[in-house]
């Protein structure tokens, strides 16, 4: 059976002494890097130290740095990929919000308004504008406009038929005396179409009255239509 070797093992650096360490062991310290090259070895049982690096045995096992090669430096001078990109400060100018969304809402918020407000003036007419002449609204039946014009801050009536003009007659009634006037035009025609013409300056509850009485008379089919003309003049 083969004797084992036994080594003493000097570490220079923490100047620690290892007595009796097997062969084998020694050889796994130098290839792990635990034992450097000015460390010091001696057989067990002698006197004299020897540096490991002198000790073909062992210097073997020393790490030895790769020779240069021509490609290192072109490896070394190659640009570096990062993942990341590096921003430039933020200036003053950058803390502006986006005015794109604000604008959007507010388009969407005039046309909403634009819609709503030509329902509501569409709905509750106050200042009914001054009209020119009759629409056709049906042909099949008997046309008679009522104008109302103000003179003196007074309602002035007038009554005529078809796209014609109102009669000398038949101008500058009030209300009673154009309300019979309209009367008698009714019982000599059926199916008979009214359309209201009124100065754009007019009170709305002048309408308003006028317009419940010509409803009460096409309640008893004495008028076929009532309309109320809403063309504007110049």
């Amino acid at each position: 059976m083969a004797k084992k070797r036994f080594i003493d093992v000097w570490i220079i650096d923490s100047n620690t002494v290892y007595r009796e360490v097997p062969y084998t062991v020694v050889a796994d310290w130098t290839q792990q890097g635990r034992l450097l090259e000015n460390d010091k070895l001696r057989p067990a049982g002698t006197t004299e130290w020897f540096p490991l690096g002198s000790m073909p045995a062992f210097s073997a096992y020393l790490p030895k740095a790769e020779p240069f090669r021509a490609e290192d430096q072109a490896e070394a001078l190659e640009r570096v990929q990062v993942d990341f990109v590096w921003r430039k400060p933020r200036g003053d100018e950058d803390d502006d919000p986006d005015m794109i969304p604000l604008i959007d809402v507010s388009l969407v918020l005039l046309i909403f308004f634009m819609m709503t407000a030509t329902v509501a003036s569409g709905a509750a007419i106050i200042n009914t504008p001054t009209a020119r002449q009759g629409v056709d609204f049906n042909s099949s039946l008997n046309k008679v406009w009522i104008g109302i014009d103000l003179k003196d801050d007074v309602p002035v009536y007038s009554l005529g038929a078809g796209d014609g003009a109102a009669t000398k007659e038949d101008q500058n009634l009030t209300e009673n005396e154009m309300l019979q006037h309209l009367q008698a035009r009714l019982e000599k025609a059926n199916d008979v179409a009214v359309t209201v013409k009124a100065h754009k300056a007019l009170p709305y509850t002048v309408v308003r009255n006028l317009t419940e009485v010509l409803e009460g008379l096409r309640a008893r089919k004495q008028i076929g239509k009532v309309y109320a003309e809403v063309r504007e003049g110049d």
